[in-house]
């Protein structure tokens, strides 16, 4: 039996794949399924909707995994108008629109990128970095941070403070300042395309479809789990729950790293050491119809970037985004700057995301050595867990190879 703790889409991924070939039980310490779990049912004009806290997106030139195993599964996408516009204190500063010619989606920056000094040499450095960034990086310290790597190859304090940093602060859901750090291969492997346009596409039934279709054939599911700890007793893997233990051949650990740590005890010192070198910053999301935070109704997405403020306040129009909303003004605002009304908010969430530098690269290697042991029994697996940016296709791609190496198959096997 092989036991997998936490339902995000780890978790979920690891159980839809290993179920072919093993019985295995699905752990979650909430009452709903874990990549579920912060969504949110509103009756919008007498019909329920289901809203996805966060909204996800995924692109097929960055997300290869996450979209075969959704092909597989027979998880529909749909693309995203994903227009938006940067504000530096009020001022816009660069934008970008998403278009479709005869079905063909293709994506070009906005008159605001051209009419301040700002917007021009933000699109200029753009360009640049397409052009030059790949083939500069080859020439440096691997470990070089991607805010060293754009100082010494001159890039303008316009593009990496007012564009490019705060931009992947929304990807990486972290602060302006720690995106700096990141390794600058990270960042330049998700412009991998450079000048070549992949729409942004979205679960086309939501979250409640992916989680559906990967457990439909699961037979052994226990949410509010009530894990306490996780052991080895002589040679065998032990989880301790309040009133009972039970024994398993594997665990795979598919919580945050922080949340794996804190549950590991006795037998497990290494990998709590590992994990330890891990560290998460939190988010704030929230869901609401305060119309202020949004004034252009030919965008679907707007960064606000303010002088005191450590992260971009980011607001999508899910009315322009999601069509049963039919243009219902309801949005989705990432780290507010303000809080909405209290009338005017539906939900609010908090969020902890890995944080990606020199240091958590090690740990990363550590948990790949940890792995090639013949002996291993707890795996260790989450988007923290592969080296690039901790996003939905690193969660499931870890899943994928800790499958491979605990059945003993190969990665076309198990897809």
């Amino acid at each position: 039996m092989i036991g997998i703790v936490g339902s995000g889409i780890t978790g979920l991924t690891a159980a839809w794949m290993i179920r072919k070939f093993k019985d295995v039980t699905l752990f979650e310490k909430h009452s709903e399924i874990g990549m579920a779990a912060f969504g949110a049912k509103q009756v919008i004009d007498g019909i329920e909707i289901e809203f996805d806290i966060p909204f996800r997106t995924i692109k097929r030139d960055y997300y290869p995994t996450l979209f075969q195993v959704y092909d597989k599964a027979g998880i529909q996408t749909r693309a995203v108008d994903y227009s938006f516009r940067v504000e530096s204190n009020e001022e816009a500063i660069f934008g970008f629109r998403s278009h479709q010619l005869f079905g063909i989606p293709f994506g070009v920056p906005t008159m605001d990128s051209f009419v301040s000094l700002k917007g021009v040499q933000i699109f200029s450095d753009l360009l640049k970095f397409y052009a030059n960034a790949k083939d500069d990086w080859k020439n440096e310290d691997p470990t070089i941070s991607i805010l060293d790597f754009l100082i010494k190859y001159k890039y303008s304090k316009e593009f990496i403070f007012e564009f490019l940093l705060p931009t992947f602060a929304l990807v990486n859901t972290c602060k302006t300042e720690t995106v700096g750090a990141y390794p600058a291969e990270t960042i330049i492997g998700y412009h991998s395309r450079g000048y070549s346009y992949t729409p942004q596409e979205t679960a086309r039934f939501g979250t409640r479809d992916i989680v559906n279709r990967l457990t439909a054939d699961l037979q052994n599911l226990t949410l509010n789990a009530g894990i306490q700890r996780i052991y080895k007793k002589a040679d065998k893997t032990i989880i301790q729950f309040a009133n009972e233990e039970r024994e398993f051949e594997h665990i795979i650990l598919s919580t945050q790293a922080n949340q794996a740590r804190d549950l590991l005890g006795v037998g497990f010192e290494l990998e709590k050491d590992i994990l330890s070198e891990f560290r998460y910053e939190s988010s704030d999301v929230v869901l609401h119809t305060d119309e202020s935070y949004f004034s252009n109704v030919s965008l679907s997405l707007v960064f606000k970037i303010r002088d005191g403020y450590d992260k971009p306040e980011v607001t999508l129009d899910l009315g322009r985004i999601i069509p049963e909303l039919k243009g219902k003004k309801i949005f989705q605002t990432w780290n507010p700057h303000k809080l909405p009304k209290e009338s005017d908010t539906l939900k609010f969430a908090k969020f902890e995301r890995p944080v990606m530098d020199e240091k958590t690269a090690k740990a990363i290697q550590r948990i790949t050595k940890l792995h090639s042991n013949p002996n291993c029994n707890l795996w260790l697996c989450g988007s923290y867990s592969l080296y690039g940016i901790p996003l939905l296709e690193a969660g499931a791609k870890s899943a994928l190879l800790v499958a491979s190496g605990l059945l003993g198959r190969s990665v076309d096997d198990l897809i």
